[in-house]
């Protein structure tokens, strides 16, 4: 008997992304390390792959997110900064329309970052977004 695979909803791995993202940078470990404490999302493909594209793209999504803000990234607040790689990655995809990257970046504001961190999140995908 074949043991069933797994199905996780993308919506829960976007917010495990996040939350190694957020682990990778406040904690200063190698990712190996990190993605030990998220070994239940080994069989999870969808957390993998935006895992490894938005670390991949670091810099390149780090550059564009410098391109339209109005202070050195380094001040940006970590959820808010990684939600914004995140929806960076999947747009790059193109495999969602664009409304539902940015509804997805302003949930993930809402639940995990600042009070008006949501609005930042809007206002930096919707000028990327225009400008593409």
């Amino acid at each position: 008997m074949t043991k069933p695979t797994k199905t996780t909803s993308p919506t829960r791995s976007r917010d495990k992304v996040l939350q190694t993202l957020y682990e990778l940078e406040l904690g200063g470990e190698e990712l190996k390390e990190v993605l030990k404490n998220h070994s239940s999302e080994k069989s999870n493909k969808f957390y993998r792959e935006i895992l490894k594209g938005v670390s991949e793209n670091l810099e390149g999504f780090d550059e564009t997110i410098q391109d339209y803000v109005d202070r050195p990234i380094q001040q940006l607040d970590v959820i808010e900064k990684n939600i914004l790689r995140i929806s960076l990655y999947e747009l790059k995809k193109k495999e969602l329309d664009s409304s539902i990257i940015i509804n997805e970046a302003i949930r993930m504001a809402k639940k995990y970052g600042s009070i008006e961190g949501y609005k930042f999140v809007n206002a930096v995908l919707d000028k990327i977004i225009k400008a593409s």
